[in-house]
């Protein structure tokens, strides 16, 4: 979100665009390569166990003759434990065999567990609003997946955003809010390391906007139907469901009923395409990602090809949201959307915002953007190519162990690159594209350790900045240098500007309990 106050830089202020052309550039041919349709991999993302992105179906082969102790046989802890390894639908499958297994499948522990891991960052004790774990369970699928990921970002024009999808278990409904970060007014300090550069000061507080629930799902129970009919509420899903299949039918969201502007939204699926050259996808290439889906469509995403038909085809790493203007009062008029947009959302996989300790900059950044306000950034650290291998390091004659063990350590760090990638954007430089990328983070891209008071003991390394013009105009990279405080705060130098920036960690785990 942009601001008001007046930032001071100790060259060229990047606010003026007249000054965008008189930094030089870095020659294209030493950019990184966005590994994209090459079969390279940037980070090794294998498919979930059973979920909607896996390909493949292993078949089992069949035994050549049955032997050994009939299922039903076994003493019910035992068939409690088998039936554990099933998924919720298998377990479903399961309950139409026969009384005993059903009973089995029927049982409230597997669907408890079910839930709950569904639902990262609270602990259930009750199933409430529903009578069962297993009702809650139905009443919210296929949805489940919006809460697992917990964290999503969308395809709105420049500027992005990026929600936290979280449940509920006072109200039993599954809401999707946006993370938005405020700072408070800068400081200007100069660096004593050049007094030409100045430091901008960045305290920054992440924060859920609750006023405004982006995504809202209410729980599928007739109780709550029953009781919100005569509202008009709960109709919408139900009429959605008798007009399309279920899996491709839209879900009125009731997000916007405390607003007399008329907004309406729908939440529906998405379905995996395959990637080809020049198509329109999101997430963006340059984001690794178990699959991707089209985000553009001159039918507004109302074809089949763009919709599920089976649960099979159900995209559990995005979805979309339908909003629009209904000047009529009461419930919405079929046909009739003004200014109708559709967004497309993503998640990220974990391991793509997870610390490790080869990888500890892996993770969700806010940064300081000046006028243009406090951004989200996924910092990208790629797998190694080859794993670290402590015997390539040979101790100096000079050496202490103690020494030695840090630069072993160091060596282990301090490899491979980090690539700034924004999940929210600004008029300059959008969202899904490098705010900045150092290549090398090892010796090849060391500068030096810092010895001024202010970053005392920080590894700085080359780094390139990524600038452009208002609409994403005549965008280059200029020079600039990545200076590592620690795993949790980074800065970066702006060369031509003039001036240091700050990024900071967030814990999006911090979101996820409404209580």
């Amino acid at each position: 979100m942009d601001n008001d106050w007046k930032y001071l830089h100790g060259r060229l202020d990047p606010a003026n665009e007249a000054n965008v052309n008189l930094i030089d550039s870095i020659p294209p041919n030493e950019l990184p390569q966005d590994e994209v349709y090459h079969g390279k991999r940037m980070i090794d993302l294998p498919d979930e166990p059973g979920s909607s992105s896996s390909w493949s179906v292993q078949v089992m082969p069949a035994p050549s003759s049955f032997g050994g102790t009939s299922l039903l046989a076994l003493p019910s802890e035992i068939i409690d434990h088998i039936l554990s390894f099933l998924g919720p639908v298998d377990l479903v499958s399961l309950s139409g065999t026969c009384r005993l297994l059903s009973s089995h499948a029927r049982s409230d522990l597997p669907w408890q567990r079910y839930v709950q891991e569904n639902v990262p960052g609270i602990q259930l004790t009750s199933p409430a609003p529903a009578q069962s774990y297993r009702e809650l369970y139905a009443a919210h699928d296929p949805h489940w997946f919006l809460t697992k990921h917990k964290v999503w970002f969308s395809d709105y024009f420049l500027t992005g955003k990026l929600i936290v999808v979280r449940y509920d278990p006072r109200r039993g409904c599954i809401e999707g809010y946006r993370l938005v970060a405020e700072r408070p007014p800068p400081t200007f300090d100069p660096w004593e390391y050049d007094d030409e550069v100045l430091i901008h000061s960045f305290e920054p507080k992440a924060r859920l906007h609750l006023d405004q629930p982006v995504l809202q799902i209410e729980a599928d129970l007739p109780q709550l139907n029953s009781e919100s009919s005569g509202k008009g509420k709960g109709k919408a899903r139900a009429n959605n469901k008798n007009n399309r299949p279920r899996f491709s039918s839209e879900i009125s969201m009731p997000i916007h009923e405390r607003s007399h502007y008329g907004v309406r939204s729908n939440f529906f699926h998405a379905r995996r395409v395959p990637e080809m050259p020049n198509m329109q996808l999101w997430p963006p290439p340059i984001i690794p990602a178990r699959h991707r889906v089209r985000n553009e469509s001159q039918q507004s995403f109302t074809g089949s090809g763009h919709r599920p038909q089976t649960r099979a085809e159900v995209s559990d790493q995005t979805f979309r949201i339908r909003r629009w203007m209904d000047m009529a009062a009461g419930q919405p008029v079929p046909g009739v959307h003004l200014g109708e947009e559709v967004y497309t959302y993503a998640t990220l996989d974990p391991k793509l915002y997870t610390p490790t300790e080869e990888k500890p900059y892996r993770g969700i950044w806010i940064g300081d953007y000046s006028g243009h306000g406090c951004e989200f950034l996924l910092m990208h650290q790629p797998d190694d190519e080859e794993p670290f291998d402590p015997a390539s390091v040979i101790q100096e004659p000079d050496e202490t162990p103690e020494e030695f063990e840090k630069r072993k350590l160091d060596e282990r760090i301090y490899r491979g690159s980090i690539r700034a990638i924004k999940l929210t954007g600004d008029p300059n430089v959008p969202r899904g594209e490098y705010t900045f990328v150092s290549d090398d983070i090892g010796k090849n891209g060391f500068v030096r350790w810092a010895t001024e008071e202010r970053f005392k003991g920080a590894r700085v390394v080359k780094s390139r900045g990524h600038i452009a013009s208002t609409m994403f105009r005549d965008d280059k990279y200029i020079e600039s240098q990545l200076i590592m405080i620690s795993s949790n705060r980074l800065a970066q130098f702006w060369v031509g500007f003039g001036h240091i920036s700050f990024f900071e960690r967030v814990e999006i785990d911090d979101f996820l309990n409404p209580s």
